[in-house]
């Protein structure tokens, strides 16, 4: 369990003592602040036949279980294509009825719970509204905005996020994570498992690139280089959105028209909902006139 998360662990842990503990749990938070491993650390508890207060004892057979991958009594769903179809949830509610083959409690974890689509919302639906006995779902969720009211309705919601940057800097640093040579670092302390992520996979010096490029719009000149990052590594759109609108809120408080701000990000909007509609040499034109838009936004 990450430093972070503590408050909402007692939190659970007061409420399962207190015989108040929900059997569907959503948690709930920015991508990259270990919603995923909460859950497994909470299924590993609820499953654990002789937990030490309220963690694993990681001794026991089950324990033995679930370090092997192979609990026949954790059930994990995550999205397949993009999206989790309701054939999926019906396996959920098979999977929930059916006796627990350890003898003990059944656990559903839900990656991504938002891309459920409307079918299986509703089929979840079903098995929310009449919990059995020794069953919990754990669902994990990166937008809220994304779920049905009616299953959030029936959840116990837990906000997970990074409250104290210096919590998520200091444990940064015991990963080797070199975020002092980053101005832009400190923005993402919110998010420390998608740093972490970006430096496994090498991108930290691609996204310095963005940044620099944000940060200097009108005498950005490197545009090829962006165009060839952005391309490559589509996940960085977002980030590159980050830098280019904070770059505007700047060049607001410091005499950019308002009207030239609004056109700035009507064009940064309507370039987020093409990037995920287009590719390759549509895409390369559509960052272009970006660029040209931005860059006489603010001259």
């Amino acid at each position: 369990m990450y430093t972070w998360q503590q408050g909402v662990w007692q939190q659970l842990q007061d409420s399962f003592q207190l015989h108040r503990f929900h059997h569907a749990q959503l948690f709930i938070g920015l991508a990259g602040v270990g919603k995923f491993d909460l859950a497994n650390q909470l299924a590993s508890t609820l499953l654990c036949e002789r937990p030490e207060g309220f963690e694993p004892c990681n001794t026991c057979k089950t324990c033995g279980l679930l370090a092997a991958g192979t609990h026949p009594d954790r059930l994990l769903i995550s999205a397949e294509a993009n999206s989790i179809g309701v054939d999926a949830i019906r396996s959920l509610s098979d999977f929930v009825h059916h006796s627990a083959l350890q003898g003990g409690n059944k656990v559903v974890i839900i990656k991504d719970a938002e891309k459920m689509t409307h079918s299986a919302a509703n089929a979840l639906l079903k098995t929310l509204e009449e919990p059995n006995l020794n069953r919990y779902i754990l669902l994990t969720c990166n937008d809220k905005s994304q779920l049905p009211a009616t299953v959030l309705s029936r959840c116990g919601q837990q906000a997970v996020a990074v409250i104290d940057g210096s919590h998520a800097q200091a444990w940064l640093a015991e990963q080797h994570i070199p975020l002092h040579d980053f101005a832009w670092g400190a923005q993402f302390y919110s998010q420390p498992l998608k740093l972490v992520q970006w430096h496994q996979e090498g991108l930290l010096e691609k996204i310095e690139t963005l940044y620099l490029f944000a940060s200097n719009l009108k005498a950005s000149h490197n545009f090829a280089e962006v165009q060839k990052i952005l391309t490559e590594h589509t996940q960085l759109v977002s980030v590159f959105y980050v830098f280019i609108n904070q770059q505007l809120k700047y060049s607001l408080q410091h005499g950019l028209a308002f009207s030239a701000y609004n056109d700035a990000q009507k064009a940064m909007h309507r370039f987020m909902l093409d990037t995920q509609q287009i590719l390759g040499l549509n895409q390369s034109l559509g960052l272009a006139k970006l660029i040209y838009t931005l860059q006489n936004a603010i001259k």
